[in-house]
């Protein structure tokens, strides 16, 4: 210990031997099984040995401060502006043609307002009650961020590299989600809509390869700059992603009075007869003068296939409702906050859908939304899909090129508030993914930094520089920089894979697939089915000495209803299955043979790529055991608080018992142990190994035995060892 005085536990200098011990053997302990989180705190001695810079094996994170969290309007404006993205506009000709019927169309968009309820009750249920942690010898539920993730490992627990670290399903998704979950189908969408807004005749003539450079160029350039803002100013990402859900709700507004306008200006006209007579019936023509010719090509059958395209574009047009799971550690009071924000604003968005579509068809016939416009003497093209939402404003506003503008102008916006709060929300659930250990350089994925604006205004303010309306206080918060630099090669990687494809049309109908049919139908299926199995044969066991042997319903309860859990969980997985399956079954249609296999067949190889990255983690992780004598160390230290602020004035204390804990800090440390000091810890060789398990009563008593009247001796069960502060620590079940 002579020439230790200068070794520190934080920094990444060499260690001495009694802080490299001492860290180790903690690490070891807890990967084999749990203790008490206060036996895992530094001691006093190491704590006078740490230094400033942080450990480059860890990673730590702090949740934002009580006056810089997400309210009731910022929560379910995440959801507006997720959800209400480019799917109200696009979806409606996928709907008609996959159906083939106006009926049809209407009957899935119901079932789609079903889906989003059922779906939304499926995540409330979730955040509210997983993860759980044991805090000062309780279990209770702690909700935070991160969402599928911490969701499916907590149920599907049956294949992982050892307890509680890297489990196969949450590698399936969280690889998965970093492959499709960005925003590059938004991405080619807002740069279409920016060059047809522009000059729609100039957009119009350009040659395909030609355009296909400049939309992939505007792509990058709104992904870009959404990264950037989220990167400096969390503040300021979440003021525009508030300010573009309003402007959303106008948008549908707005077609709810033209389509009113329209009426009263037209009166009683062909297209609504057309429309809501024979309803279930094949879409009949109404075509003005010098357009017999135009018949309508066999592509339409309205056949299984069909309706599970359909379905799987509404449900891309509802995709968007898991959000705020996504970042419900930045939410403030999120018992109450949370399912409040979550269901009124579900509640607004399907009455505006169901207005929207109605609109849709009382200006614009079933017809046109399949084939597209017909003009006198001329027939449209019938192999591009229409834009039922463009048509409806060429309709509803007849002058000239102006209504064209006009749309591709909102829908631009549209577009780009989806941008700005996904890459908000997928940032922080990378960050998530990164900190679970199965990625390259977690550490620099998973940290955050501070890059802010405020910390710019601070440094110019000591240069007697002042930025006007900017408060650096404010603005100076650290933002999960790594997760947004792999959030935007994600999408980089996507907008320049579609660049082969006929069109850009379809690279957003495949792009937006992809994600509807991994990240929300088939992993929503699975989240369905664990609610399921939870309920019928109870939550997992984690530990015998910590599990409390409650059932759901128990641990549940005040959360949710049990017999509506049960409905939801049901009808939120069999709408989730059915374009998952049916997705498979070949069309009947006259598209190309390899069209209808495409989103499916891209999906599970996805799938299997994310199972083929587990599998190669462990075969890692063997190989280091066996030849390098290394073994891979997952230890999670959280600390809570109190979600409810303590100066809440009269009641305060009851409202802090029905708010429970938050996650105020979390420690998370990665790294590859060398064997000699698994090998001091345990007394044993880890030549044979690493899926190895042993009991922990049996490691703590050797522990005791080996290390007693040393200065190791108070890591045993004689007392806990305790730092001090209010708030508490615990482990996740």
């Amino acid at each position: 210990m002579g020439n230790s005085v200068n070794c520190s536990l934080m920094t990444g200098q060499a260690l001495c031997d009694f802080c490299q011990t001492s860290i180790l053997f903690r690490s070891i302990m807890d990967t084999a099984g749990r203790l008490d989180a206060d036996y895992l705190r530094p001691s006093s001695l190491e704590l006078e040995m740490a230094g400033d810079t942080p450990n480059p094996d860890a990673i730590l994170t702090d949740a934002p401060k009580q006056r810089f969290r997400l309210g009731f309007f910022s929560a379910a404006c995440l959801i507006v502006n997720r959800v209400i993205g480019t799917g109200i506009f696009y979806s409606p000709g996928t709907v008609i043609r996959g159906t083939d019927s106006t009926g049809g169309a209407m009957m899935l968009w119901l079932a789609g307002i079903l889906y989003g309820f059922a779906g939304i009750h499926v995540y409330v249920e979730y955040g509210l009650n997983v993860p759980r942690y044991v805090i000062d010898g309780v279990e209770q539920a702690v909700p935070r961020s991160g969402g599928d993730i911490h969701y499916l490992q907590y149920v599907y627990r049956w294949w992982y590299y050892k307890k509680d670290a890297i489990f196969l399903s949450g590698c399936l998704f969280g690889i998965t989600f970093i492959c499709v979950g960005n925003m590059a189908g938004n991405c080619i969408a807002f740069a279409v809509r920016v060059l047809e807004a522009a000059d729609p005749t100039t957009a119009a003539s350009l040659e395909l390869e030609e355009r296909k450079g400049q939309v992939r160029g505007i792509a990058l350039a709104a992904a870009a700059f959404a990264c950037v803002i989220h990167s400096v100013s969390r503040r300021g990402g979440i003021w525009l992603s508030n300010l573009l859900a309003c402007f959303k709700v106008c948008i549908l507004l707005a077609i709810l009075i033209l389509a009113i306008m329209s009426g009263a200006r037209n009166g009683e006209t062909n297209t609504v007869k057309d429309n809501f007579t024979n309803a279930f019936e094949s879409p009949k023509i109404s075509a003005p003068s010098g357009t017999d010719a135009c018949v309508r090509t066999d592509d339409f059958k309205g056949d299984l296939n069909g309706y599970a395209k359909a379905f799987l574009s509404i449900i891309f047009a509802f995709s968007g409702f898991d959000q705020v799971n996504y970042v419900l550690g930045e939410v403030a009071r999120p018992r109450r906050t949370f399912p409040r924000a979550a269901f009124i604003a579900m509640g607004l968005i399907s009455v505006l859908y169901m207005a929207v579509n109605v609109s849709y068809m009382a200006v614009v016939t079933a017809y046109e939304q399949q084939i597209g416009e017909i003009l006198e003497g001329s027939c449209p093209n019938q192999d591009v899909q229409p834009v039922v939402a463009l048509l409806f404003f060429k309709k509803a506003i007849p002058s000239g090129t102006t209504p064209d503008r006009v749309f591709n102008a909102l829908l631009a916006l549209s577009s780009f508030g989806n941008i700005i709060v996904m890459t908000y929300t997928a940032a922080r659930m990378k960050q998530e993914i990164a900190k679970q250990g199965f990625l390259p350089f977690p550490q620099f994925f998973g940290r955050n930094v501070d890059l802010s604006i405020g910390r710019l205004a601070l440094w110019l303010r000591k240069k007697r520089i002042h930025i006007p309306f900017i408060v650096p206080e404010n603005h100076q918060e650290p933002t999960p920089v790594g997760a947004l630099i792999l959030h935007f090669i994600s999408c980089i990687i996507l907008i320049f894979a579609t660049y082969g494809m006929n069109s850009d049309a379809d690279a957003y109908t495949l792009l937006t697939g992809l994600g509807a049919y991994l990240t929300t139908a088939w992993f929503g299926a699975f989240l369905a089915l664990g609610i399921l199995i939870v309920r019928i044969f109870g939550p997992p066991q984690t530990d015998e000495d910590l599990s409390s042997h409650k059932t759901w319903t128990q641990m549940t309860a005040g959360s949710v209803n049990p017999v509506l859990s049960i409905i939801c969980a049901t009808i939120f997985l069999v709408l989730n299955l059915f374009p998952v399956i049916a997705s498979w079954v070949p069309s009947l249609s006259n598209e190309p043979s390899a069209d209808w296999w495409l989103v499916p067949g891209i999906s599970w190889m996805l799938l299997a790529f994310a199972a083929a990255w587990w599998v190669g983690f462990l075969a890692l992780a063997n190989y280091r055991a066996r030849r390098q004598q290394k073994e891979f160390v997952y230890e999670v230290r959280p600390e809570f608080d109190w979600a409810e602020p303590e100066d809440e004035g009269s009641g305060g204390e009851g409202r802090r018992r029905d708010e429970g804990k938050i996650l105020a800090h979390e420690t998370v440390l990665l790294a590859w142990v060398g064997g000699e000091m698994n090998m001091f810890a345990t007394g044993q060789s880890q030549g044979a190994g690493v899926m190895r398990k042993r009991k922990p009563e049996e490691r703590v008593v050797r522990v005791d035995e080996r290390f007693a009247g040393t200065d190791f001796d108070d890591f045993g069960p004689q007392g806990p060892r305790t730092t001090g502060g209010q708030q508490g620590n615990g482990w996740r079940l």
